[in-house]
């Protein structure tokens, strides 16, 4: 019965894919940004009840969350990479993206970047124009059948065509793609209290559709050196240290090369040190607490790997020139 189950689900799956009678108007290409906005509390909703891990054939899609930002009160967000993608998309305002061609390139309404992990970025936003907008993260690997019937239904592959998505970083792009009506409908669907399979489907259709807007873009990067491929795993493996302590050993092993080695090689590609970028991207966990829950500054200091608050607070002054609470305030401040 469980196997039924298993396979009746992923039928819905499949056929939740190929079908789109349930989103009519994502075929019109434009969005109204009130869509969106007026359904902004939606994204919550989504991130308790529809993030979920995702098992699909031969991928599984860890959704972490989807994330409304107003940059109202914050200028800047510090150069950082994470282990998930993650996707931007500007509803209202402006805000400058920089990534790894070092170019601040600016982003109005209806655009999009699309950020795979490893590649540092950073983000500027401007008082006179807030940034309000859509930012979905989410994690991707792939799946091997294990039965018969499963190899069945894996006959039809998504994992090659999501990893598309990481092909290389490219440069903010105007909508052309319907992506703004996919997002509307998402948030639509979120508020007529659709089940949560169903609001999977139309996230894993979301990151299809992202597929086919990259190709021309993304070929016109070079592809990733051997140099650079060290520095983002080394980021990686940083990112899935939550808040254990760096085992160098751990490190070195997952690399195959000598601590020393690695070391050696970030510091020349990177200018800083690996323990500098360990506690870079702690700064940034911690940046996103702020931003984002109530936590105490102890109980962040704690999620994002620092061995007390008072040690934390004096790292992030010396790294932003002003305390995490009132950092905090700022986030927050109308």
């Amino acid at each position: 019965m469980r196997e039924m189950t298993s396979i009746c689900t992923k039928m819905m799956w499949l056929a939740g894919l190929r079908s789109f009678r349930s989103e009519l108007f994502l075929y019109d290409r434009g969005f109204h940004p009130m869509g969106i906005l007026e359904r902004k509390s939606q994204t919550q909703f989504l991130t308790h009840h529809a993030c979920r891990t995702i098992t699909l054939n031969d991928v599984v899609i860890e959704w972490i969350d989807i994330l409304f930002e107003d940059s109202s009160g914050v200028s800047y967000c510090a150069p950082h990479s994470h282990d998930w993608y993650e996707f931007n998309y500007v509803v209202q305002g402006t805000m400058h993206t920089a990534l790894e061609d070092g170019i601040m390139h600016r982003m109005d309404q209806g655009t999009f970047v699309l950020i795979p992990p490893g590649f540092v970025h950073s983000h500027r936003y401007e008082a006179s124009s807030p940034h309000e907008g859509l930012c979905l993260r989410w994690r991707m690997f792939q799946r091997t059948a294990d039965a018969d019937t499963e190899s069945k239904l894996d006959a039809i592959a998504i994992y090659d065509k999501l990893m598309r998505l990481t092909i290389g970083v490219t440069p903010p792009k105007t909508d052309e793609f319907g992506i703004g009506k996919y997002l509307e409908t998402l948030l639509a669907q979120s508020e007529a209290g659709e089940q949560a399979i169903f609001l999977q489907m139309s996230f894993v259709r979301l990151l299809l559709r992202l597929t086919e807007s990259l190709p021309a873009a993304a070929l016109a990067f070079s592809p990733v050196k051997p140099t650079n491929r060290l520095v983002r795993k080394v980021d990686i493996f940083l990112g899935d240290l939550q808040d254990r302590e760096l085992d160098v050993k751990s490190l070195a092993a997952s690399l195959h090369h000598s601590y020393a080695h690695v070391a050696r090689e970030f510091k020349r590609h990177t200018g800083r040190t690996i323990i500098e970028r360990m506690t870079e991207i702690r700064l940034y966990k911690a940046e996103d607490l702020l931003k984002h829950t109530d936590l105490s500054i102890k109980e962040i200091a704690d999620r994002a790997g620092f061995s007390s608050a008072f040690y934390f607070s004096r790292v992030f002054k010396s790294a932003y020139g002003i305390s995490p609470t009132a950092y905090r305030k700022g986030c927050f401040s109308d």
